[in-house]
């Protein structure tokens, strides 16, 4: 038995019967997925629990926004440029996009963070400069 990238777990012919509503939903997976994140984050930080915050739900927050944004791209260009391409394929092609990203935030967590902390000191020098006297 070999692997066939034209099926996905014996949904292929409703996923390429209606890939408006696949791509719909597959956006919207995402935005809402990064909402309940957030909503799952404000709760933690409540708690009192931001070691969680800080090395899982973040890091997934991220995941999800990269994955949000590097998914565009392929997603057009599989769905304008070439359409014979079944959607079963532009779904995988999510799936190895969300893992990469997730091994790429993983590897990387300490570097973004002291990056993001930066850009943030730097916006507040300039916020500190940029007030009224």
């Amino acid at each position: 038995m070999e692997f066939n990238f034209n099926t996905f777990f014996g949904y292929e012919q409703q996923i390429n019967n209606q890939p408006d509503q696949v791509l719909i939903y597959s956006f919207a997976g995402i935005v809402f997925g990064v909402l309940a994140l957030l909503f799952l984050a404000i709760i933690i930080r409540k708690l009192g629990l931001t070691i969680i915050n800080s090395y899982v739900i973040n890091p997934l927050i991220l995941v999800l926004g990269l994955t949000f944004v590097l998914s565009i791209l392929p997603t057009v260009i599989f769905y304008v440029a070439a359409s014979d391409i079944s959607f079963v394929k532009i779904i995988y092609s999510w799936i190895v996009i969300f893992i990469g990203m997730l091994f790429f935030v993983g590897f990387n967590l300490e570097i973004i963070k002291k990056c993001l902390n930066e850009f943030g000191k730097v916006t507040e020098q300039e916020e500190f400069r940029n007030r009224k006297r």
